[in-house]
């Protein structure tokens, strides 16, 4: 029997745990060790955990102080004996036979990472994604350099459905990878991001080890849209953070990107993080400064790197979409106020469209 390690960050879930941890327990394979790790959670989310490890002799709990997403899976990985591990988030749950089948499938092709589709939830309404058109296996490099492109930015995808790409390219929550390939490799989630993208690296590094890849047209995962999250938290810290994040990917690209495959998808994940910043960081009602100032940071941000050349150099063609489009026209003409301005539309189109909903 080939044994699986569920990894299962958890924080402040005290709500949705349960749903997660019995996901689990109902799984069809047997060979199965969930390891939960209690990230300091304020609530009883602990306790939750405490509760169920102590009636299933499969359940390991973790108890730590508070130290990222990031952290919790890597102890979460060094506590684990699986041949295969995979990362649940602990507010989502999973599929009954997803695991038997992606570890069928895992062993019939000899691949180091496979994966299948998720589902999109939100409240009771139910999205279901498919990531390519058509299912693969892979060895060959140049595909699975355009699977790590699709991680960088999904308008990269190389095969989309008929849907257009996805939603979580980077997710570690639907990829089943073989243990030993990940402690071989070195490979660990970077807590110098602080749990911002974090699983896309991580990501980008099973995919750049995989000898062979496989990816089945099979709903595993279900995900759940919550309306908080720490990528949509207000964050002083933001611009160190996307330093960060972009001297994490440069050296992922020194070491795998010697064709330069990656750098057009980089300067896509660049546009999308200066994006980012201009609601979770600099027009945020919680940023203090003042509007002028406000202003003159972000003048000054598209002034220097990585912004600076990737919003010469980007494909706007591979943009999200007309929104990323127009964001990234104004900070070509290296105009904060219109950039502002722009954001500021996003918010009314926004609300218009969560009303006619």
């Amino acid at each position: 029997m080939n044994k699986l390690s569920v990894v299962v960050p958890v924080y402040n879930v005290e709500n949705y745990i349960g749903e997660c941890i019995e996901s689990l327990q109902e799984q069809i394979i047997k060979e199965i060790e969930i390891i939960l790790v209690d990230d300091g959670s304020p609530d009883r989310s602990g306790t939750i955990c405490d509760e169920y490890a102590a009636k299933d002799e499969r359940i390991k709990v973790i108890h730590k102080k508070n130290g990222g997403v990031g952290a919790a899976r890597n102890d979460g990985l060094n506590a684990a004996t699986g041949d295969w591990i995979v990362f649940c988030d602990s507010d989502d749950w999973v599929e009954r036979d997803a695991f038997e089948k992606l570890i069928g499938k895992g062993e019939a092709v000899k691949a180091d990472v496979v994966f299948g589709d998720a589902n999109l939830v939100y409240g009771n309404k139910v999205q279901q994604t498919q990531f390519y058109k058509d299912e693969f296996v892979t060895s060959d490099r140049t595909l699975i350099d355009q699977l790590i492109a699709a991680d960088f930015s999904r308008t990269y995808c190389y095969n989309p459905p008929a849907a257009g790409p996805a939603f979580g390219y980077g997710g570690p929550w639907n990829k089943l990878v073989r243990r030993k390939m990940l402690l071989d490799n070195n490979i660990r989630f970077d807590n110098r991001v602080k749990g911002i993208f974090d699983d896309i690296l991580y990501t980008a590094y099973i995919f750049a080890a995989a000898n062979t890849v496989a990816y089945m047209h099979v709903p595993v995962y279900n995900y759940r849209q919550l309306g908080s999250s720490i990528t949509r938290s207000y964050k002083a810290n933001l611009l160190e953070i996307n330093d960060a994040i972009f001297n994490a990917w440069q050296e992922f690209i020194e070491r795998y990107g010697e064709n330069g495959q990656f750098i057009q998808p980089y300067y896509a994940n660049v546009i999308r993080r200066f994006k980012s910043t201009l609601g979770l960081y600099f027009f945020s009602e919680k940023n203090q400064k003042s509007f002028h100032d406000q202003l003159q940071e972000l003048k000054a941000l598209m002034g220097r790197e990585p912004y600076s050349t990737a919003i010469r150099n980007v494909d706007a063609n591979r943009l999200h979409n007309k929104y990323d489009k127009l964001i990234w026209q104004s900070a070509k003409g290296q105009s904060g106020l219109m950039v502002y301005l722009i954001y500021q539309l996003s918010l009314v189109i926004k609300k218009v469209r969560e009303k006619n909903h």
